[in-house]
């Protein structure tokens, strides 16, 4: 068996907990709205609060990595969504605030962890689709949410339902414990403290290459549309179409689902027909046609149209992340891997914040939910431009005037 197999289903399964812990909330909001005397179009600001938090999470990844080793880095990812998940199921708005911050925390570093470990297992010929692989746990912890997580809520309560989610995370973690013992040893360097240094070092990674800090502009712009997908999709079937729960939760699942089959296929496509950079520019004019198609939705489309543009939006919105972490392990210098990861996610991270906050006040403010969807496409255009329209390039320093203006010795 290939040795970095059973890694890859092992991270691919932490990244869909983690998700699946985030995922549960917006599916789960338009139950829980009430109990927190919130409008459902307000917990958005949560993702945008977990996001805030994964920042400086991200960045801190690198010394993490270096402390425990990639898998133990990604068992205490699993734990703190666990934790999130019980903290949000007591109903008290302070304990979701503090949820949100701890799911932060478990985002942060679980990427850049599994980057990592897989970038070192892995042959450079088959990183672009096992890394395409990796991605799809995002996916299979949205199409839980989707699919599950409303049949919990239906059965024993929103509360009730993220326990259990918190409960199975939970119990991953517990089972990665082998791989750890296996692996970690080879990731483990001296000991560095995760402060200011590390992160500094991060970013100078990311702004240090001109090909990184393109695909960063990018990636930012493409990560606030994905979540303005996945966080406000249920709610606005729910609200604006006026859809059952279980039947907007579909929605969501069939964006996910189409955005598994988007990660795989546009990494095979990257490896034989065409350049990531291409691959990822067409699909941010796809992700924004797709949600300027969301925004003038009705209660009578058909179903069925409407589950075609999910999945359309799920294909493009949902489908390059993969194309993104494989381009940073190849740009990223030997054995840093995580670290530029780490970096490029503290930018991607911005988007996800700005991006459910920007969306939240406008629905808040009575734009209503169109609005915030043809905002994220107009942003996922801008992260297209940063892709095909050239920087300018870096000045230089004038050698001769600095001379003159030196004294002499």
């Amino acid at each position: 068996m290939n040795v970095w197999l059973l890694p890859l289903i092992a991270m691919a399964a932490v990244q869909a907990f983690v998700g699946l812990c985030l995922f549960a909330i917006p599916v789960i909001a338009p139950q829980a709205a009430p109990d927190l005397g919130v409008d459902p179009g307000l917990l958005g600001l949560y993702t945008a609060v977990v996001f805030t938090a994964a920042i400086p999470a991200s960045l801190g990844a690198g010394g993490l990595i270096a402390r425990w080793g990639a898998i133990r880095t990604c068992q205490a990812c699993l734990l703190a969504a666990a934790g999130a998940a019980l903290l949000s199921a007591s109903a008290l708005p302070i304990a979701f605030l503090l949820g949100a911050l701890a799911l932060g925390f478990a985002f942060g570093p679980e990427t850049p962890a599994s980057t990592q470990l897989l970038s070192r297992l892995t042959p450079p010929e088959k990183r672009p689709l096992v890394f395409s692989l990796r991605q799809t746990g995002n996916q299979f912890g949205g199409m839980a949410a989707g699919f599950a997580v409303p049949l919990l809520v239906l059965s024993v309560g929103w509360q009730a339902s993220l326990m259990v989610v918190a409960g199975a995370t939970a119990v991953l973690a517990l089972a990665l414990e082998p791989l750890a013992r296996r692996h970690d040893g080879d990731d483990r360097a001296a000991p560095r403290p995760a402060g200011r240094g590390t992160l500094k070092r991060a970013l100078d990674l990311v702004a240090g290459e001109p090909a990184l800090r393109r695909l960063a502009m990018a990636v930012c712009a493409f990560s606030a549309m994905q979540l303005c997908l996945n966080g406000f999709l249920v709610s606005f079937a729910v609200t604006s179409l006026g859809w059952s729960l279980p039947l907007a939760g579909t929605a969501l699942a069939v964006a996910q689902g189409a955005g598994l089959v988007g990660r795989v296929g546009w990494g095979l496509v990257a490896t034989r027909w065409a350049p990531p950079r291409v691959i990822l520019a067409g699909l941010g004019v796809a992700m924004s046609v797709a949600a300027a198609l969301v925004a003038i939705a009705s209660p009578g489309w058909p179903v069925p149209a409407f589950l075609a543009v999910c999945a359309a939006f799920g294909l493009s919105a949902s489908g390059w992340n993969g194309l993104f972490v494989s381009e940073v392990a190849r740009l990223a210098p030997p054995g840093r891997a995580g670290e530029a990861t780490g970096g490029m996610l503290a930018i991607a991270y911005a988007g996800l914040v700005a991006g459910p906050a920007l969306f939240s006040l406008l629905v808040a403010g009575g734009f209503g939910y169109s609005a915030g969807y043809l905002a994220a496409a107009a942003a996922a255009l801008a992260g297209v431009a940063a892709l095909v329209i050239p920087l300018p390039p870096a000045p230089t320093p004038d050698l001769s005037t600095a001379a003159e203006d030196t004294p002499c010795a």
